[in-house]
């Protein structure tokens, strides 16, 4: 008879489980009908292998969110970012889509690329738009008009970053080894950093692949230094990058000006691994931390406030300046709320975020056009003592 007991007792589970998420699926559809709240879901990676950045998108989306109810909301009424952790997986990317898909009325992300590419085909045939901020243009496209590039095609932007770096070093640099992790977009990243060396004179670049499963690079970093080049670019992870910079050294690089770190790698752990390492090495992002918008500075101080003094990082204003975005969306629109009007007014938040003009960003104001920015560059730092030098703008 126990048998049969565990099986009502597990019936008895599974109903409630069901129960449970109507209530919650009826609970957050009503919040739209009432219009008591604006919601807006996230889909994250809060778990898994880069959850590091997860974290400073969710710091930064929560902190727009606050600051705009402390402001009086959206049109009176308060926002919340509701988060969906995805991990760095695909399957659990499709569910946590799954669970928003038929009420949401814009989604902040999905990251990473795993989880984009997973989840992003379910998302434009519900006809539901997402900010897939993070990511880049040559992955974001194919979701179009579904979802937009927060970055210029990478063609546009990275040769100019590597052809400025070497010619800072008044053409001393003409044989580079780049340790390329093959992840995500970053492989598609390399080339377009070979097409700025070539351009930039540099005759003999080697590519050495970084595992994604590998824990020490002494051996990758002595193959490397065997073929005597004149300089190392660094496109993987931002603990296999620290890890790479530390064994470089080790084995006796010394010129660390000839160590440039892209963009990607500008995170917590490349700074608490390398630490002193880093000194004199170049780096490049999308932010300008010497920037004099209000906002910036305020931002800055409590990010580093809140990160052990770290600056923010590469990717750290994304979803801040989404979310302001979406808040502009809803106020010049006439956007309701309410799941009626669903439908439509998913097109309208679509619509304006792809071709608003002016849009004030935290650090910059810009225009986009289909989906696509104008006017956005990266900019180059030396690092010292953990910060970050400015150098200059790229081409």
């Amino acid at each position: 008879m126990n048998w049969q007991k565990n099986i009502f007792l597990n019936s008895i589970r599974v109903f409630l489980t069901i129960l449970v998420a109507l209530l919650l699926s009826v609970s957050a559809v009503a919040y739209q009908e009432n219009q008591k709240v604006w919601k807006i879901d996230f889909l994250n990676t809060l778990t898994g292998s880069v959850a590091s950045i997860g974290n400073y998108m969710s710091w930064s989306a929560q902190r727009a969110a606050r600051e705009i109810n402390e402001s009086g909301g959206i049109n009176g009424k308060p926002v919340i970012v509701l988060e969906y952790d995805t991990g760095d997986s695909a399957e659990k990317a499709i569910s946590e889509m799954a669970k928003i898909i038929d009420h949401s009325m814009v989604v902040l992300g999905p990251v990473p690329e795993v989880c984009i590419q997973a989840s992003m085909p379910m998302a434009v045939k519900q006809g539901l738009f997402c900010m897939t901020a993070s990511t880049s243009y040559e992955i974001a496209i194919n979701y179009f008009p579904w979802s937009l590039s927060w970055f210029p095609p990478t063609e546009d932007v990275l040769p100019g970053v590597t052809k400025t770096w070497v010619e800072l070093h008044d053409e001393s640099i003409k044989s580079i080894v780049q340790f390329t992790e093959k992840q995500a977009v970053w492989p598609q990243m390399a080339k377009f950093h070979t097409i700025g060396l070539e351009t930039a004179g540099v005759n003999k670049i080697l590519e050495v692949e970084v595992p994604r499963d590998a824990i020490m690079f002494d051996s990758l970093v002595v193959k490397a230094l065997s073929n005597q080049p004149d300089g190392f670019i660094l496109t993987c992870s931002p603990e296999k990058a620290a890890k790479i910079v530390v064994s470089l050294q080790r084995q006796g690089w010394s010129d660390t000006s000839k160590i440039l770190i892209f963009s990607s790698a500008d995170d917590t752990p490349l700074y608490t691994t390398a630490g002193e390492y880093l000194n004199g090495c170049y780096i490049y992002n999308y932010i300008d931390p010497n920037s004099q918008n209000e906002r910036w500075i305020s931002f800055r101080e409590d990010y580093k406030r809140e990160h052990g003094g770290l600056e923010p990082s590469s990717l750290s204003t994304i979803y801040y300046d989404c979310v302001y975005m979406i808040k502009e969306a809803i106020e010049n629109t006439g956007i309701t709320g309410n799941i009626e009007y669903l439908t439509e007014e998913r097109i309208k938040i679509r619509d304006y975020c792809r071709n608003v003009k002016a849009f004030q960003g935290i650090q910059q104001t810009w225009d986009m056009n289909d989906g696509v920015p104008s006017e956005k560059g990266a900019f180059l730092f030396i690092i010292q003592d953990n910060q970050k030098d400015f150098v200059c703008q790229t081409e």
